[in-house]
């Protein structure tokens, strides 16, 4: 779900760090659009019996979700992009990476969470609505 969601609005699978995904994007806009996207393919999936029986997947009173639940954080600004000498993939370094992963950090399963940047950038695209 995840690298087919990244793949369609443009994404760049920077690096997986454990069952983390490090992805990057030209367009803070597409970053969103895939954010949602990919949430909503999660919640839509059809999840295994034996996934849905342990705890923290099975469907709950907490809103729709059921099966597995990403967080994801997104920020958006510059980035020290370096090519890794083993893979020859572009990684990327610095504050806006660093902000990224705490928003992650900070939110639950199931959650998109955006910094203020963010926000500020959407704002001025038709397709979202700020509030």
């Amino acid at each position: 779900v995840m690298r087919r969601c990244f793949t369609r609005f443009g994404g760049y699978e920077v690096k997986t760090i454990g069952d983390a995904f490090m992805i990057a994007f030209d367009d803070t806009a597409q970053a969103v659009q895939f954010a949602l996207e990919a949430q909503e393919q999660l919640v839509a999936s059809t999840w295994p019996e034996a996934l849905l029986s342990l705890e923290h997947c099975a469907p709950n009173d907490d809103g729709p979700w059921c099966g597995l639940r990403v967080r994801i954080g997104i920020h958006c600004g510059e980035v020290d992009a370096q090519v890794n000498a083993l893979t020859g993939r572009y990684d990327y370094f610095g504050n806006t990476v660093n902000i990224a992963a705490r928003m992650e950090g900070a939110c639950v399963g199931g959650a998109v969470a955006v910094t203020e940047e963010v926000m500020e950038v959407l704002d001025d695209v038709a397709m979202f609505v700020c509030t």
